[in-house]
Formats: C-alpha cells, sequence, structure tokens
C-alpha cells in the first residue's frame, strides 16, 4: 500500500479503529518527535522512552483531535508537553539531589565559588520563563521555542507546523508580549 495520503486521512483511518494506519504516521513523523526529545533527554535510551510515551500517548488520545489535518501541529503539542514534564521532572530531582549535595558541604565549608549566585539568578529566571511558557497555550508556545530554543526560521516553521508564515510571525509577537507580562507579573512589575 502506498503511503502517500494525507495525514487526514490516516488519522481519520486511525480514529475509525485502524491500527496500522498510525504506524503510518509514526514513520512520518518519528524524525521530528526523536528531535525534540533528543534536546530535552541526557541519553539515547531517555529519548527513545519518551519518544515511545509521545506515539502511545497520542495513539490513546487519537480521538480528541478535532481536526485530522492538522495532525502534526496535535502530535508536536503533545511531544512538546510531554518533553516539557520530563524536563521539569529532572529539574526537581537534580535539584532535590544537589539541595542534599549543598546541605552536606556546607557541613564541611561554607566557601561559596565566585560565579555561584549568577548561576542560582539564571536557574532561577530560566525556572520563571518556563513556568509561564506553560501557562500559554501550545499555539503559541511551540512557536516560541521553535524560534527562539530552535533557532528555526519562519519558513521552516510554516512548514512543520503547516501555519503561515504571517500567522507564525503573530503568534511569536504574542508570546513574547504574554510572556513579558507575566514575568513581569511575578517579579512585581508594573
Amino acid at each position: 500500500m502506498a503511503h502517500d495520503e494525507p495525514d487526514e486521512v490516516y488519522a481519520q483511518r486511525v480514529q475509525d479503529g485502524d491500527r496500522e494506519a498510525f504506524r503510518v504516521l509514526i514513520e512520518r513523523y518519528e524524525g521530528m518527535v526523536f528531535d525534540l526529545t533528543h534536546q530535552y533527554s541526557n541519553t539515547p535510551e531517555d529519548a527513545e522512552d519518551l519518544a515511545q510515551d509521545i506515539f502511545l500517548k497520542a495513539y490513546r488520545r487519537i480521538n480528541d483531535l478535532r481536526s485530522p489535518g492538522r495532525f502534526s501541529s496535535w502530535l508536536y503539542g503533545i511531544a512538546l508537553n510531554r518533553c516539557r514534564d520530563y524536563a521539569k521532572n529532572v529539574r526537581r530531582e537534580t535539584y532535590a539531589f544537589s539541595r542534599t549535595e549543598e546541605h552536606d558541604d556546607a557541613a564541611v565549608t561554607d566557601d561559596r565559588q565566585p560565579g555561584q549566585d549568577d548561576q542560582l539568578v539564571a536557574d532561577e529566571r530560566s525556572e520563571q520563563l518556563w513556568d509561564a511558557l506553560s501557562e500559554l497555550s501550545s499555539t503559541y508556545a511551540t512557536p516560541f521555542l521553535l524560534k527562539y530554543r530552535d533557532g528555526m526560521t519562519y519558513k521552516a516553521m510554516s512548514k512543520r507546523l503547516d501555519v503561515s508564515v504571517s500567522a507564525l510571525k503573530v503568534r511569536v509577537h504574542r508570546a513574547r508580549k504574554k510572556l513579558r507580562s507575566l514575568l513581569d507579573d511575578r517579579n512585581g512589575h508594573s
């Protein structure tokens, strides 16, 4: 069977119970999903586990997809949210572990290295940014991250998300504006 039908056809088939049609969608989008999971994970094994989780979640939630023609955007949103959750959990585990180490180190000596305060401030700002990003809908967060974290051009983003360049520019602008507002509110600025 040729696999040259649009995503919409395969997504609709999966919604109608055709499990084999999902295999075609996996083959089409495994590169995109693996690229994303490799950016968030520390090991290839973790990236593979994340990708598997993402495709499993997409399969289980396929009936939530209201516009089968938007499968790639919908899948990317699931992948991005799963990767964010993974990154938050890793940061929490790392933070808890590093706090234990700091406590142990403090018992021995209280010599702080220059630059540690700067790193703590940067970590806190990064955490605030991720928290603010999590409040944005994927409509705005995804293009923002593709532009500023992944360094993608609007043209490449347009191909990946199947959204016009002008719409993406508006979404990135609105995301920046909303993030600025959220961060200012959290830092007590008006």
